[in-house]
């Protein structure tokens, strides 16, 4: 709170309303800046942020003055502060980057004294919109926020940028659609040599997270791939489709010539006999009864009946009751 009372000293904000959100990298508050409420973030020092193994993410960034990049390089005490200085303004880049690019972004206001000031993104009852894990999705819905998604990660990478951590806990359920926020490790998709890992890591994300949902999502999982492929061939446009996933594996085997026709007409499988004298697969007890069936296994919890919390037709409103989740839903 201590730095967003600086920006209240300098008249950047006039106040801080309360605090929205906490998370491994910064604390998200509510302001005041004249007549309109916004969004603060103030990034975490590295020594106590949980997220500090980010030497990866930040390969290829290079800050703009020569002397300072160099500072960074020899990773003197300079070259530290000024590398968390140039992590902290990483998203404010990308933000002002990705505006009309067709990614659905919080808009940014200001980067000032290491807080980014944004909108805040609502829900279709105007208030803050919860993240796409904390909410239901209807099966009907998921294949459209899949498209969505691969939509906006497509545009993400045409302009050389990879998100790097996507997952649904930064994924807002948006009055208007997925909205994708959290960008300090954001990667550069032309200087990082992990850049296909990163960006089939979030891909494969996604997929996995909407095939909950609809299980037929599953065989989209090969589309990251073919994305990738098509920007390292510099074919990858905005309007780029993946091609369509292969049809199932047929059964191609012939009839098997053991089976034969019952009294009804159906094949039946004979079983083969046992070499060595072996016992059958079924041995007969006694007086020629068969033996007893194993008892089935006890019936596993029941989930309760899945809520619908975004439709086809858009997000919902309605008040939320227990899930089949991990987790009751927050008001969506």
């Amino acid at each position: 709170m201590a730095t967003l009372d600086v920006l209240i000293a300098d008249g950047v904000i006039d106040e801080v309303l309360g605090r929205l959100k906490s998370g491994k990298e910064a604390d998200i508050s509510l302001v005041r800046r004249g007549g309109e409420v916004i969004a603060a973030k103030v990034y975490k020092d590295r020594s106590t942020r949980s997220f500090k193994n980010n030497s990866d993410y930040k390969e290829g960034r290079k800050v703009r003055n020569s002397r300072t990049q160099r500072a960074i390089d020899s990773g003197g005490r300079f070259g530290r502060d000024a590398a968390e200085q140039a992590w902290k303004s990483a998203e404010a880049d990308a933000l002002y980057k990705l505006r009309g690019t067709g990614v659905r972004v919080p808009e940014p206001v200001m980067f000032y004294e290491g807080v980014l000031l944004m909108t805040v993104v609502c829900d279709a009852a105007g208030q803050p919109a919860p993240r796409l894990i904390d909410v239901a999705i209807e099966r009907d819905a998921a294949i459209a926020i899949y498209a969505d998604l691969v939509s906006q990660m497509i545009a993400m990478l045409c302009g050389d940028l990879i998100h790097g951590d996507l997952s649904p806990y930064n994924i807002l359920a948006a009055a208007d659609g997925p909205t994708i926020i959290d960008f300090p490790q954001v990667v550069s998709a032309v200087h990082s040599s992990r850049a296909e890992f990163f960006f089939l890591r979030d891909f494969d994300n996604v997929v996995r997270f909407l095939a909950g949902f609809d299980p037929s999502l599953a065989v989209h999982s090969a589309d990251g791939r073919a994305i990738w492929r098509a920007y390292v061939s510099r074919e990858l446009t905005p309007q780029f489709v993946p091609p369509p996933p292969p049809p199932p594996r047929s059964n191609t085997r012939g009839r098997d010539r053991r089976s034969r026709s019952d009294n009804r007409g159906r094949g039946q499988q004979q079983q083969q006999q046992p070499r060595h004298g072996g016992p059958r697969p079924q041995q007969q007890q006694q007086g020629g009864r068969p033996p007893p069936s194993r008892p089935a296994p006890p019936p596993g919890r029941r989930p309760p009946p899945t809520v619908v919390r975004w439709s086809a037709d858009g997000p919902s409103n309605a008040r939320p009751t227990q899930s089949g989740r991990r987790r009751p839903k927050r008001r969506f």
